[in-house]
């Protein structure tokens, strides 16, 4: 899956910076990235010539349709939404004492211990690529991104 509008994106942030400096620009230091100049979710999320951050992981969930018996299901998809092309693996989320009342497949989804989660068996998700899953529980997860590894 191909995102045409992030070369204009990246275009109109390089003229941005290029215009205005990098010193307007926040600088997000963690295991992931190191010094990348980047927008916070108000503006842009670029990253230019640095590694993967686990910023380039979204995880969406909404409610959809409940079982036959009446439990609440709930659609995961977390998306690897990085500009720079960068395949990410090993992507862990915080989720407490997640558990689900409808089967998942295990390569795509299982808690490890409390609150760690594997997505997709720790295999690399692609950019512009997504993992999604149903599960069916009384209340939904809140679920986050707690590490990732990024892949050359």
């Amino acid at each position: 899956m191909t995102m045409p509008y992030l070369n204009n994106v990246s275009a109109f942030f390089l003229l941005f910076i290029f215009i205005n400096g990098v010193s307007g620009l926040s600088t997000m230091e963690d295991s992931h990235s190191v010094g990348a100049p980047y927008l916070t979710k108000e503006g842009f999320s670029e990253k230019i010539g640095q590694a993967c951050s686990k910023e380039d992981i979204v995880v969406n969930q909404g409610a959809t349709s409940p079982q036959p018996n009446g439990i609440p299901t709930y659609t995961v998809e977390i998306l690897n939404v990085c500009r720079t092309g960068c395949s990410i693996a090993e992507i862990h989320l915080t989720c407490g004492w997640f558990s689900s009342e409808a089967a998942i497949d295990p390569k795509l989804f299982k808690r490890l211990s409390y609150n760690d989660c594997l997505v997709n068996n720790g295999d690399p998700i692609k950019a512009g690529d997504s993992v999604s899953f149903v599960y069916a529980q009384k209340s939904k997860y809140p679920m986050a991104v707690s590490s990732v590894k990024c892949v050359p």
